[in-house]
């Protein structure tokens, strides 16, 4: 029997592995993912609000953890001699990018500026050059970048961050990004101690999208900006994406403890009747369709009810699980997640919502 710790919000658990009888599972709120409940545990599953170091691990039977995460800055891998560890970077790129993709509704631009290609920031580019965008990019990792393509990037109209977080080696990134172009968009779903979001909102007159903040999960808010939209870290937050990440865990976990009886999650679909018509309409006009994606995900509509909520309740005793209560509540379908009923649609226009993520019902 292989004993594994979960956090609890994470969606699809049941789906994974209460079927199995290889498989003990305890779901913990993340909070009580201590190292105390994991002393027994032969594997965890958690998210990036779960630091993984020596106070964690440390006397405990672990031997595998899945981080269900792009990022891995949460975690001290000099602790994880004796433990595997994984995460699933790239799970959550195809949200991030549907975030982004609706995010350029707030500028008629078409020329945007990416800093870091990883597994998300390609996808955003790729994407947008099919759709039609110019873009050209900034990563030092991957090209022989220096400070004057950084500086051309940041000159863009828009400018998307997509990149990982660090304090030292070559290239460090905290608070990489100071100024931009004083009339630009700028949108940032990597980690809020990339942006000096503050310099750049007394300094410039650019438009600051902002999903994620300094400090988290322990933020406050001091750590808050008043920005033009201000969302409670969703970028990344579909169903369609945890489930993804979901199961490169099932398939790691076992392979690793070479489990017998594993299931895949298969999508939850929706199936959508659309009007052909208008949405001809609307993708003569723009290779986006942006009054079409707003029905599935509306940005704006998020960040005003987060901004409202914060105004609203102004005597949060503890701001960090208010952050992560409303999160939550934000979780959405991702594109992928709609098959859309499409008889009259051009080839081109279905290559159009192919790209954004959307799936069609056979006929």
């Amino acid at each position: 029997m292989i004993k594994i710790v979960a956090d609890k919000d994470l969606p699809f658990l049941d789906k994974a592995f209460d079927y199995s009888e290889e498989i003990e599972l305890l779901k913990l709120p993340y909070d009580q993912i201590t190292n105390s409940n994991l002393k027994n545990a032969d594997a965890l599953i958690s998210r990036s609000v779960t630091k993984i170091n020596e106070e964690l691990v440390s006397d405990t039977n672990l031997k595998l953890i899945f981080s269900l995460t792009s990022g891995e800055d949460h975690v001290d891998f000099d602790c994880l001699e004796e433990i595997k560890f994984q995460s699933a970077k790239g799970s959550n790129a195809q949200a991030v990018f549907e975030y982004t993709a609706s995010a350029l509704q707030f500028s008629s631009e078409k020329k945007i500026g990416i800093i870091g290609e990883g597994n998300i920031g390609k996808k955003i580019k790729d994407n947008l050059s099919f759709l039609g965008y110019e873009v050209i990019s900034y990563d030092p990792y991957l090209y022989n970048h220096d400070e004057n393509t950084k500086n051309a990037v940041l000159n863009c109209p828009i400018v998307s961050v997509n990149a990982s977080y660090s304090r030292d080696g070559k290239y460090p990134s905290h608070e990489l990004i100071e100024n931009v172009f004083s009339d630009s968009l700028l949108i940032n779903t990597s980690r809020g101690e990339v942006v000096n979001y503050k310099k750049i909102a007394k300094e410039n007159d650019c438009n600051q999208i902002i999903d994620v903040w300094n400090n988290e999960p322990k933020l406050n808010k001091d750590d808050l900006v008043d920005a033009f939209l201000s969302t409670p870290h969703i970028a990344g937050n579909s169903f369609e994406a945890k489930s993804d990440a979901l199961n490169l865990a099932i398939e790691e976990i076992s392979n690793f403890f070479e489990l017998k009886k594993t299931r895949q999650l298969n999508p939850d679909l929706h199936y959508i009747d659309v009007d052909e018509i208008s949405l001809a309409e609307e993708l003569e006009k723009t290779m986006i369709p942006f009054n079409f994606l707003k029905q599935f995900l509306d940005i704006k509509k998020y960040s005003d009810v987060f901004k409202k909520k914060i105004k609203q309740d102004k005597a949060i005793s503890d701001f960090s699980m208010y952050f992560q209560e409303i999160r939550k509540k934000f979780e959405r379908l991702g594109f992928g997640n709609y098959s859309l009923n499409l008889s009259n649609t051009s080839n081109e226009n279905k290559e159009k919502l192919s790209c954004l993520g959307f799936r069609f019902q056979e006929k």
